[in-house]
């Protein structure tokens, strides 16, 4: 039995199939047969629609300007990061392509593992994966992000075991102005009652930061370490094969290294000994600029030069974001915003699910939002014109989780606190990249194997076995030798 729904959509499918297909064809279907490719082809488009969902942009900039701005914003970053990628060419692509296979591994755990559903993207023009990620949280925010902190750090010239808290601190600096002003614009939605996540800044979850920046530090130590073991120091095209499975074993297994040195700090503390997250996260990070601190104090000669030729695409990419977030939070109205689209299901208030953490613990939450008691100051529902949104029957008196539904942004309690903020951010964290930019050492360029081609000398083959065949070396003396004339003297006389 298909629900209403589904049937509605299989008529709608049957008429159009009867319609335009079957109504054409020379030869007569069956019934039976026009129902069956009917119902698979009703289960394509539902395959379709479920990968990719289109939202007119007339509506969201509506509703969403400010995160239409963004998703357009950072998909043009992606492509800078892009570009900077293929100018480069060698290891350096590899490394972007890494960044996104770890973009798509994390979005889809993230829908995937019921225990990490914490989140919820405002809905884009383009949606993927059920309407519950936008185009540029594949193609955006994390080669934003990662790859730009990756190449620069790179410049620092830092030794292994240092390269990776140097990316996770890098990462997390150009996350944190973006993901507070996100949270306030509704570009993201927060699970309101999971213990992982009470610890809130601006209402973005601190330990979101910790574990971003544990994942992007994982994501160099695994690049780098299966290198080491599958390929040679110089770049090989040929070996192609190995340098993409290097970058398919960083953009798998980061998020489950960051996963290991989540649990191992950050839940001991929090869970054990009840530290609040925001002291966990700042350990954590004065731990991870202890030891990048440490290396970049040995650390001479091309790690000092400083590169006349800084403001490339990666330069001009932080500039844009950091711009961009600056005169946002001036100018924008979070008051006037509506987030509709996938949002935490409204349900039965009090109803408890256990949630199973990295470290093995088991924790408690709410397993649906009480829309009449929660705690998330960012959103209410005041733009809706019926109040809070009702739950559906299902026909026989019970009432349906609602999935989808409208949030209405609310204004600021303090615009000159979230200006400080954001303004503080941009411009020190500007700093600290203009520092690695253009008081570093240029990009590295990875040594490239020259493979040197042989060349033999030409030896013609003699049309007779028994012939001699004369050696064309420009050394060697073959005056001694008659060669037959190409055209003979009775061929010249008929000429």
């Amino acid at each position: 039995m298909f629900p209403v729904t589904g049937l509605i959509s299989l008529r709608v499918m049957d008429y159009l199939l009867d319609r335009y297909v079957f109504d054409h064809l020379p030869f007569v279907v069956t019934p039976e047969t026009r129902k069956s490719i009917g119902q698979r082809a009703l289960t394509v488009v539902q395959w379709a629609d479920w990968f990719c969902k289109y939202e007119s942009p007339t509506k969201i900039l509506q509703n969403n300007p400010y995160f239409f701005l963004a998703d357009a914003l950072f998909a043009f970053l992606c492509f800078l990061t892009f570009m900077h990628a293929y100018r480069h060419g060698g290891r350096l692509l590899y490394v972007w392509i890494a960044i996104t296979i770890h973009a798509f591994n994390l979005e889809c755990l993230a829908l995937a593992i019921p225990d990490m559903n914490l989140s919820w993207h405002a809905q884009g023009v383009f949606s993927f994966f059920g309407m519950r990620v936008p185009l540029y949280a594949l193609f955006g925010i994390h080669q934003m992000f990662g790859y730009t902190s990756y190449v620069l750090v790179s410049r620092m010239r830092l030794p292994w075991w240092a390269d990776g808290p140097a990316v996770g601190l890098s990462s997390a600096m150009l996350l944190l102005p973006y993901r507070i002003l996100g949270t306030k614009l509704l570009w993201i939605t927060w699970h309101d009652t999971d213990p992982t996540i009470s610890g809130r800044m601006y209402w973005a979850p601190w330990s979101l930061f910790y574990f971003y920046s544990a994942c992007m530090c994982s994501f160099v130590w695994i690049i780098h370490l299966s290198r080491r073991l599958l390929l040679e120091k110089e770049y090989d095209w040929m070996q192609f094969p190995r340098e993409f499975l290097c970058s398919i074993l960083a953009g798998v297994l980061a998020f489950w290294l960051g996963s290991f040195q989540f649990s191992l700090f950050y839940f001991p503390l929090h869970e054990f000994f009840g530290i609040h997250s925001e002291t966990t996260t700042v350990l954590f990070f004065a731990t991870y600029a202890a030891i990048v601190f440490a290396a970049d104090r040995n650390n001479f000669g091309e790690a000092r030069r400083g590169s006349r030729f800084w403001f490339d695409e990666l330069a001009c990419a932080i500039c844009l974001e950091f711009i961009f977030l600056m005169l946002l939070v001036i100018v924008c109205d979070p008051s006037t915003i509506v987030s509709e689209g996938i949002h935490q299901p409204i349900g039965p208030c009090k109803q408890m699910e256990d949630v199973h953490t990295p470290a093995g613990t088991i924790l408690q939450r709410e397993k649906y939002l009480c829309a009449t008691r929660y705690d998330e100051k960012y959103f209410d529902f005041h733009c809706v014109p019926n109040g809070v949104p009702k739950q559906q029957d299902d026909g026989s008196g019970r009432l349906l989780p609602l999935e989808y539904y409208a949030l209405c942004g609310t204004d600021f309690e303090n615009r000159a606190e979230y200006i400080t903020v954001i303004w503080g951010c941009c411009i020190l964290f500007g700093f600290f990249f203009y520092q690695m930019a253009a008081c570093s050492g240029s990009t590295p360029v990875d040594p490239i194997k020259v493979r040197r081609r042989v060349v033999r000398p030409y030896r013609p083959q003699s049309r007779e076995r028994n012939s001699e065949t004369v050696s064309t070396y420009a050394e060697y003396d073959d005056s001694p030798y008659e060669y037959e004339p190409l055209v003979s003297p009775e061929d010249k006389k008929d000429q």
